[in-house]
């Protein structure tokens, strides 16, 4: 799965930073962590990869929709997927991070009442929900 997800990053213009499978182990390694792809027919559509910063919390960390799947509901479905997952697995909070030049994942993120907290270091906006 790790494989397909990198492979899937790949087909994301938007994302500049190439992450590597490396980065992505040395991410989730030791948490709860899922990595979850929608698919239409038997083609991924979108991704996301997800894993706990605290017993309570479970983090978005990185998202997307293959361009040729956008405006049809992937990104949606794949937040609702999060937050489902999540909540079954008892946590209480979710998060993730963010910027100016994602303007429709904003969006999507107030349609699903994600609420802004502050900026990280890097000053990325960091939006939390309570499940």
């Amino acid at each position: 799965m790790l494989i397909k997800i990198f492979n899937l990053l790949n087909f994301i213009p938007e994302f500049t930073h190439k992450t590597t499978t490396q980065e992505i182990s040395e991410r989730i390694k030791g948490k709860d962590h899922d990595f979850i792809i929608v698919h239409e027919k038997s083609e991924p559509a979108g991704f996301l990869v997800a894993y706990n910063i605290d017993q309570k919390t479970y983090y978005n960390w990185i998202m997307g929709v293959l361009p040729k799947f956008r405006r049809k509901g992937y990104g949606r479905k794949l937040i609702e997927l999060f937050e489902s997952i999540a909540k079954e697995k008892g946590y209480t909070v979710v998060q993730v991070k963010t910027t100016d030049k994602f303007k429709a994942m904003q969006r999507l993120l107030a349609e699903k009442n994600y609420k802004e907290i502050g900026k990280d270091e890097e000053g990325k906006i960091i939006l939390r929900k309570n499940l």
